[in-house]
């Protein structure tokens, strides 16, 4: 089933397929952000044991998640550069640099305990993922 949502041609890469790799990087960024946004409202809502025990029990897939979106999205944002698409994608930047913000901000807000500064990177990020769905193919 999953792997109908998947384009399969004869003697060519499944990794070499521009859709695919779309489609893992959104897929990667839906679950890392599905579990992000768990962890910052846990946070957010002051739970603290909660948060703690959701954090240690998740660490490695959301590490996983987030791997996965950052990999496949490099790797969309080289076929685009190379193929000379990337000129005429002009939303790219910002979702690219919100992305790219979210991270630190989160790691910052999370270790510092700023509850300011994990709300901006929870933004942040879904701001960027209604960029990327807005011009989703």
């Amino acid at each position: 089933m999953l792997l109908s949502f998947f384009q399969m041609e004869e003697g060519v890469s499944f990794f070499s397929n521009i859709l695919n790799l779309i489609h893992l990087h959104l897929l990667f960024a839906v679950l890392f952000l599905i579990s992000y946004s768990i962890k910052s409202i846990l946070f957010l809502s002051g739970n603290k044991e909660q948060f703690l025990n959701y954090k240690k029990k998740t660490i490695l897939i959301e590490t996983l998640f987030s791997i996965g979106f950052l990999v496949f999205g490099f790797w969309v944002f080289m076929f685009h550069i190379k193929s000379g698409a990337y000129a005429s994608m002009h939303w790219l930047d910002p979702k690219i640099t919100l992305a790219i913000l979210g991270i630190p901000l989160g790691i910052v807000g999370f270790k510092k305990e700023n509850k300011k500064l994990v709300g901006l990177s929870l933004a942040f990020f879904l701001v960027a993922l209604i960029i990327g769905l807005l011009h989703y193919r």
